[in-house]
């Protein structure tokens, strides 16, 4: 171990006798101590800016993403009006968040309530009804051992629908004295490959079904 110790060593100095016969084997000057922690900071500069960088092209590329979810989620109400299978009242819902609930399609100028809206469906509707809605009693458990007992009704499915009604227009006067919420809750499934709302009024307990036109 000892002689390949010092025929290395031997070896190290004759490279360097040999560069200084030959003029290039001037030493090379160290950087300071300032400089490498300048050299330090500017790659650590470089580094952080790569991955702010790298960072910022991600959420753009998860925007157009959660656009279209943000679409699908809003889409489904919004893209049809919903009867009622049970009176043939007509839900219309825009996409301004507003909305007009006649009591039948043939008259569209009368016997109608309007206000504003709020949809949710899947986790955000869970979150919705336990949190904003937890007076009514409905919690997660509850609805973990409802979508457990049916395949059809999930949480993927489950929806929320809240119609805050600001008027009820008959014969050109308003009826409502002062806005109240109506909230329903169900799920969106399809019947015959048509999109249906199978939702309950919240404060009265009726049944509705309501039908994609």
């Amino acid at each position: 171990m000892k002689n390949l110790f010092t025929k290395v060593l031997v070896g190290a100095m004759s490279v360097a006798c040999i560069g200084l016969l030959l003029g290039c084997g001037q030493t090379t000057s160290q950087p300071s101590d300032k400089e490498v922690e300048a050299e330090s900071k500017r790659e650590e500069a470089n580094t952080t800016k790569e991955e702010k960088e790298k960072k910022e092209e991600e959420m753009e590329s998860k925007e157009p993403e959660k656009e279209a979810e943000a679409a699908i989620k809003t889409s489904i109400i919004t893209e049809y009006n919903w009867q009622n299978s049970g009176d043939a009242s007509l839900l219309v819902c825009e996409t301004d968040e507003s909305f007009k609930y006649y009591q039948s399609e043939a008259d569209l100028t009368n016997n109608y309530f309007e206000g504003t809206y709020e949809f949710y469906i899947g986790e955000e509707a869970v979150i919705y009804i336990t949190t904003q809605l937890s007076d009514y009693g409905v919690t997660k458990e509850k609805l973990e051992g409802l979508f457990d007992r049916n395949e059809e009704y999930d949480e993927a499915n489950f929806v929320i629908l809240v119609l805050n009604n600001e008027a009820c227009m008959v014969d050109g006067e308003n009826q409502v004295e002062s806005p109240y919420q109506t909230p329903y809750f169900g799920f969106c499934v399809e019947a015959e490959g048509v999109p249906c709302l199978d939702i309950a009024n919240m404060n009265s307990g009726n049944y509705h079904f309501f039908v994609a036109k």
